[in-house]
This record gives structure tokens, C-alpha cells and sequence, in this order.
């Protein structure tokens, strides 16, 4: 397994050396996985049938956003937690925090121990120009 990368050039005002754009790698080629995708290969790997493990992937997904509006962390073990996080306009006084001064809410993803360990020893391969 790898993850291949290209060189992307990139505007950097604020750069050290007074150079405006530089390179850098980036993420690149990524296949995306569906849900039934991940399925089969839960399925091929255990002794659930692609069925059964397809439902249980659905419910999951839809319970994770009612257990975040419930004020949960959701903790999946190995794999991480996920939790709600709000962004709010700042104001001068605790009074004026109120629900109204909520601009969004979004959902992080803290990875568990072993998935950090797992992915820091990804082999990154160079995209060769064309």
C-alpha cells in the first residue's frame, strides 16, 4: 500500500525567504471506498455476510449524528472519537454568549492511537510527470 503524491505550487506571502510561491507535496490519485465497498471487504474478511454488515454500517451512520446532537463524544476504540465542535462570532461579555452568536457546528475526527501508529508509517510514492 501507498499513498502517492504530487509537487502542487502553492502562493506563500508570509514566506521566509521572500520567494511568493513554492512547492509542495500533496495527496494525489485518491480512489474513494463506498460504503459497500468497505462492506465487502468487512465481509470477506469475517464471518458476516455483506448484507448484514452493509445494515449495520447504515444505522451507524445514522446514528452518529443523533448521538453528537445528544452532547455525545463518540469513542470507537481503536479507530477514534468523534465530537461536535461549534464556531461562534466573540463578544465582550459572558452575557452576550447565546445560542444566536452560534455560526456553525462541525464534526471532528481525533484518530485513535494504533490508526495514528498505522498511518505514520505510510510508503508515499512520487507521481511521475507526464
Amino acid at each position: 500500500m501507498a499513498v502517492f503524491y504530487k509537487a502542487v505550487k502553492i502562493k506563500t506571502p508570509l514566506s521566509k525567504n521572500g520567494k511568493t510561491e513554492m512547492y509542495y507535496p500533496r495527496v494525489a490519485n485518491r480512489r474513494k471506498e463506498s460504503l459497500r465497498d468497505i462492506a465487502e471487504r468487512i465481509s470477506d474478511m469475517s464471518s458476516f455476510n455483506r448484507s448484514d454488515v452493509i445494515g449495520v454500517l447504515e444505522a451507524f451512520t445514522q446514528l452518529i449524528p443523533q448521538l453528537l446532537k445528544d452532547n455525545s463524544s463518540v469513542e470507537l476504540g481503536d479507530l477514534g472519537t468523534f465530537s461536535l465542535h461549534i464556531s461562534a462570532e466573540g463578544v465582550d461579555s459572558e452575557e452576550l454568549v447565546t445560542r444566536h452568536r452560534i455560526k456553525k457546528s462541525t464534526i471532528a475526527f481525533r484518530p485513535g492511537k494504533r490508526v495514528k501508529q498505522d498511518i505514520a508509517r505510510v510508503d508515499y510514492r512520487k507521481i511521475p510527470k507526464k
